[in-house]
């Protein structure tokens, strides 16, 4: 019976026991000297140290905390990091996009020149408003002429006041559809350059 429990017993006597000795931080102190101790020596807060075995095998290095300075520099990095990281993962959308709308430049070529022509004519649509306005402008202009300094009636005044707001107003959505159309243009002309890029790298790549 005693030999059975010793061949119980025998695996957890000969496991080693972990003590507190059987590790040891080192750091350099602010002058520079090596200070080692267990628990981690209150000269070596605040900075970098080592974790050491008692055989003085290094388990791990562990840096030091980092200033206001670093910690700022660090959070701007990061930041900048996955700002490039997130314009790198919208590039890639925007390509997998361009080369699954169109099989080719022409058909860029056609949908750049379809859209324009609609944007132009609606821009054209406003310029004829804009001159039958100026128009009706004159000929408001030239009733207050004839009035030869007499007063100016309420109706013919309401009339120039509307007719000078609405031409004001189709002025700005003029310009405002101009530089849409603009817009428009350049898109276009940018995805046609970045098709082209795209398919001249696929066709050089090798199979």
């Amino acid at each position: 019976m005693r030999a059975k429990r010793l061949l119980i017993l025998l695996p957890f006597l000969a496991a080693p026991v972990a003590h507190a000795g059987d590790r040891v931080f080192c750091c350099e102190d602010a002058t520079g000297h090596k200070v080692c101790g267990d628990p981690l020596p209150q000269a070596c807060y605040n900075r970098a140290y080592r974790e050491m075995s008692s055989g003085g095998i290094t388990k791990r290095n562990v840096d030091a905390p980092m200033t206001a300075d670093e910690l700022a520099r660090k959070l701007a990095d990061d930041k900048a990091r996955r700002d490039a990281e997130a314009r790198a993962a919208e590039r890639r959308r925007r390509d997998k996009a361009l080369l699954e709308s169109y099989g080719s430049v022409t058909e860029i070529e056609a949908r750049r020149d379809t859209t324009l022509a609609a944007a132009n004519q609606e821009i054209d649509n406003l310029r004829r408003r804009e001159r039958e306005l100026v128009d009706e402008r004159k000929a408001l202009g030239t009733r207050v002429a004839a009035l030869k300094g007499k007063p100016v009636p309420a109706r013919l005044a309401e009339d120039i006041g509307a007719t000078d707001s609405e031409l004001n107003a189709l002025r700005g959505v003029i310009t405002q559809k101009t530089r849409e159309a603009e817009t428009i243009r350049q898109r276009y002309d940018e995805d046609r350059t970045r098709y082209l890029e795209l398919t001249a790298a696929a066709s050089s790549t090798p199979r």
